[in-house]
């Protein structure tokens, strides 16, 4: 009887990661609204989508998210970098990391995350998801860094996942470029 509890246990442990896991087919979609988020940078800046959204309405803007867990972190303030020396003095293109926290141990205090936030000294604002309530709600794909591409209304102009690589830096200035022709912001 022990022994059979102690292999249910064991497959439980083994298949819990599973359970977590995301097919990089998820994620939400060119043309859906991505949902508002509130969140705070490690000085507890708030920062809204639905402000940023707002502000200069008439603006033609492309705001870039870049969202991972610890385990990509380093993926991600890579594109943070590059996409900051490129885009970096242009208002209307607006870039956040992320962070998705979920999963820290459980000796991580606030004041330790914040302090190491900062220290990574990212050209762009990053944005601490505590319990991962964003990333869980837009779908992040946990162990690639996603990329989404917001246009002025708000909705997916595109999403990607993956490791930074020049090919698809280019498909991102692509977008980028169709989302600032048009008004509202390219949806192809």
């Amino acid at each position: 009887m022990l022994r059979a509890i102690s292999a249910t246990i064991i497959v439980i442990i083994i298949l819990i990661p599973f359970a977590y896991a995301k097919d990089e087919e998820e994620g939400f979609k060119v043309g859906e609204p991505l949902p508002k988020f509130i969140l705070k940078d490690p000085d507890d800046k708030e920062y809204s989508l639905e402000a940023i959204l707002n502000k200069d309405k008439d603006q033609k803007k492309a705001i870039i998210l870049l969202l991972g867990d610890p385990k990509v972190r380093k993926e991600g303030n890579e594109w943070a970098k590059e996409l900051h020396k490129i885009y970096g003095e242009r208002k209307e293109i607006i870039i956040f990391v992320i962070a998705d926290l979920r999963g820290l141990p459980f000796f991580a205090t606030d004041s330790m995350v914040k302090w190491g936030s900062k220290r990574e000294e990212l050209p762009v604002p990053i944005l601490l998801d505590w319990k991962g309530k964003y990333s869980e709600k837009i779908r992040t794909y946990r162990s690639k860094p996603n990329i989404y591409i917001v246009n002025n209304e708000g909705k997916v102009a595109f999403h990607e996942f993956g490791s930074y690589s020049e090919e698809l830096v280019k498909k991102i200035q692509a977008k980028v470029i169709d989302v600032l022709k048009d008004k509202k912001g390219a949806q192809n």
